[in-house]
């Protein structure tokens, strides 16, 4: 039977938590990791009447966009979705600003949407170094333990994957009267041939590399290093940047963007009769107009920009559309499900049918 950790520990390696921005509150925030799972809901939010949706359907697990608790509860009644939650059984699963600047994430879910080509990001949010995880072992184990170790995301640099070096070299270590070690013997000060191998991996890959090694390692206590390697370091980015395949002006793009997002409508600026290269950054992302000017972008799509901002853009000669919060993060609540379909087939995962921002247009 899967579990809520087995859940929470894909999404983690998908988008992994601890790569959220410092004021964000990620991770489960309700229920028990251990809790059976058999029906999943995804949802951008969880609102009152998506738990009530949820407990009509059997649901054991929902894994949404938005937080349900930023900051420290005070209290908890028993109108709040929190105890909803709770009084119901289901366990809440939030995935934010990880899931907005991870690879599949939803930047990404919108930049496709759009049929972008060329992506590459808008902004860099941070730039983090590589960790180096070195790991002695016997020789026998070394195609095992780089397999797992590159399973869980180490070894990975650019278009390269499974990097590894691999060193031989002397073990000498002497074996404790209660050890049961699968070299030598206890009592016994023992020296053995052995294999260095030396895989990098990103931060917030570490422990998950780390527990991947340790399960196939033969040794009672697998010996291993970690280091921060400072040569070299990879992005987390803030928006992306891409190309459309056939120039539009202002309006015509609007009308683009609004039929792909299927939206009932958006705001836009006419400033470019020659659109071709387009910004985005789903959700609130109006205070990076300035980087898309940077990157040269005749446009730039978000779902919430400032009045100063639009001037701004203005003064940029940058096409603005606001599509909208909720509809330029939804795009990615389809891909979350046939991903984790995909990866668990005997758990059922759907797409809440109740939410949506109720936002109205009038013309």
């Amino acid at each position: 039977m899967t579990k809520v950790k087995d859940i929470y520990k894909y999404l983690d390696k998908l988008a992994p938590f601890n790569s959220a921005m410092d004021f964000d509150n990620c991770g489960l925030l309700v229920g028990d990791m251990e809790q059976d799972v058999r029906n999943v809901m995804i949802s951008l939010d969880i609102t009152k009447e998506v738990v009530k949706e949820a407990s009509n359907n059997d649901i054991q697990l929902i894994i949404s966009h938005h937080p349900i608790i930023f900051k420290p509860l005070k209290y908890i009644n028993s109108n709040s979705v929190p105890y909803m939650l709770a009084n119901s059984e289901i366990s809440a699963i939030c995935a934010h600003t990880n899931l907005d600047m991870a690879d599949e994430g939803v930047n990404t879910c919108l930049a496709d949407a759009l049929e972008l080509n060329n992506i590459h990001p808008l902004s860099i949010y941070k730039k983090e170094y590589y960790n180096k995880i070195v790991v002695f072992a016997p020789k026998e184990y070394e195609s095992i333990i780089i397999e797992k170790m590159s399973e869980n995301g180490a070894g990975e640099l650019g278009d390269y994957s499974k990097c590894s070096f691999s060193s031989f070299g002397l073990g000498k270590y002497l074996c404790g009267k209660d050890s049961n070690p699968f070299i030598g013997k206890p009592n016994k000060y023992e020296i053995t041939d052995e294999i260095k191998i030396e895989m990098i991996c990103k931060k917030c890959d570490t422990k998950n590399v780390i527990s991947a090694m340790k399960s196939v390692h033969p040794y009672e206590e697998p010996a291993f290093d970690v280091f921060e390697d400072k040569a070299i370091r990879y992005n987390i980015p803030l928006g992306l940047v891409g190309r459309l395949d056939k120039a539009m002006n202002s309006k015509e793009f609007a009308y683009y963007v609004k039929d792909k997002l299927k939206c009932e409508g958006v705001r836009y600026t006419e400033q470019n009769e020659k659109i071709n290269k387009v910004a985005v950054c789903s959700g609130a992302g109006g205070d990076l107009v300035k980087d898309a000017f940077k990157c040269g972008a005749e446009a730039f799509v978000t779902g919430e920009i400032k009045h100063n901002q639009i001037l701004e853009a203005n003064d940029f000669n940058i096409t603005v559309v606001d599509a909208g919060h909720f509809k330029t993060e939804d795009v990615v609540i389809e891909r979350l499900v046939k991903m984790l379909s995909k990866k668990f087939s005997n758990v059922k995962f759907s797409k809440s049918l109740c939410f949506n921002d109720k936002i109205k247009y009038i013309s």
